[in-house]
């Protein structure tokens, strides 16, 4: 469903080692993008809106806006009056940097100095683009995805992944395996693949139901080791399921920045990984920050004794507060519009570091929008988070005429 070149990309999935020259990893890596373009009308109801800054008009200064997409040509092609009010900022869904022509920024993923130059090398086109290594993943509601009370953390290891082959659902299967004979305990993963109207094993795709098979060959039984959960509602389930874990894992060595991952930190939980996890999109920025969970050798053994070390010592990491201190909404906020000198030059009293505390924005927001600043980017308004061509086209028509 994504465009370019996806075969280029399946060296990269169970292969921790991929003999090239740096140089080519990246240009294979750039190859497929996720991004929604004007060719694929199946996909335009899926095209997220999520405003960062609104725009606003106050003391006789008009302050443009920022947001992000997925589908940022195509909205300017749809509005093209867009660029008047907001700044928009590109994000691929996956490894490559954004393929939009029209963006003033991208997400380059990770702080990875080395293959941004690679990127203005080879893209002298795009050499001006503003590189920021915000995604949408970094984007989510802490407050909203955050610890529950639960009784007892009574799910040894949480996967929320889907059945296909980049996820390595085998290799963390071994590990469960490895973990039961190397330690005399049998811990259970709840698996949360996000079926669609889930009939049963024998109903799925071809390509789940050979992910699963291998999983029958390694296990016997699965479901002595894993518990199955077809899908499981975003805001209302999903936390509940991370603060009733004692550890999440990842299994995948290529995606976009997972979504997953910051999930789990926000919720508190542990995470592990594998080192090799996005290893070329990251060079030496980490996965996760310090304090937060640990990695794995992309070997099954090494993930059994991994995750025998968090389950062992769960006082030892705060997933939360280390994940916070970077990311979330307010940080996400201050690093994005810290990268534009426009705000810099034009909110009245910007300080780097500060702008969900400058005082003048949120007056103005306030004024226009009849509600905080926070209040605002943490969804209280109808605007704020807008998915759908269609939604988004009628919205912002009459919002744009502010």
């Amino acid at each position: 469903m994504g465009q370019g070149n996806y075969e280029r990309l399946r060296q990269y999935f169970h292969n921790p080692n991929v003999n090239k020259p740096l140089e080519e990893i990246y240009a294979d890596l750039d190859a497929y993008s996720y991004e929604i373009f004007e060719n694929q009308p199946e996909r335009f109801n899926t095209i997220s809106f999520f405003v960062v800054l609104p725009p606003v008009r106050y003391e006789g200064r008009l302050i443009k806006g920022f947001y992000l997409s997925e589908s940022v040509d195509l909205l300017n092609k749809v509005l093209p009056q867009l660029s008047e009010y907001f700044f928009a900022h590109a994000y691929s869904m996956y490894a490559a940097f954004p393929w939009s022509n029209t963006a003033d920024s991208y997400s380059s993923l990770y702080d990875n100095p080395h293959r941004n130059a690679w990127f203005c090398k080879t893209y002298p086109e795009r050499a001006k683009k503003i590189l920021i290594s915000c995604y949408d993943s970094d984007f989510i509601n802490e407050y909203v995805i955050a610890p529950k009370p639960v009784v007892q953390k009574d799910i040894d290891l949480l996967c929320v992944s889907r059945l296909s082959a980049e996820k390595n659902i085998p290799m963390i299967a071994k590990a469960l395996k490895i973990y039961h004979q190397k330690y005399g305990k049998k811990i259970k993963m709840t698996l949360i693949p996000g079926f669609q109207n889930f009939q049963g094993i024998d109903k799925l795709d071809s390509h789940a139901r050979h992910e699963w098979q291998q999983i029958e060959a390694i296990l016997g039984d699965p479901f002595e080791y894993i518990d199955l959960v077809p899908r499981a509602e975003y805001y209302k389930e999903m936390p509940v399921y991370y603060s009733r874990s004692k550890v999440c894992v990842l299994g995948s060595l290529l995606e976009g920045k997972n979504r997953f991952l910051s999930e789990a930190m926000s919720c508190n939980v542990p995470v592990i990984c594998f080192q090799e996890f996005n290893q070329y999109v990251r060079g030496q920025d980490g996965a996760f920050p310090e304090g937060a969970g640990l990695y794995a050798k992309f070997e099954p053994e090494s993930l059994a004794d991994t995750i025998h070390t968090v389950l062992e010592h769960p006082t030892a990491f705060k997933p939360r507060l280390a994940y916070l201190k970077h990311r979330g909404r307010k940080n996400f906020m201050n690093t994005c519009l810290d990268s534009y000198s426009y705000y810099q030059e034009n909110v009245p009293d910007y300080l780097s570091e500060q702008a969900f505390n400058n005082l003048w924005l949120d007056l103005a927001v306030q004024q226009n929008y009849q509600m905080s600043l926070s209040d605002f980017l943490y969804g209280r308004s109808d605007k704020s988070h807008i998915r759908g061509l269609v939604s988004i086209y009628k919205i912002l028509n009459q919002w744009l005429n502010f």
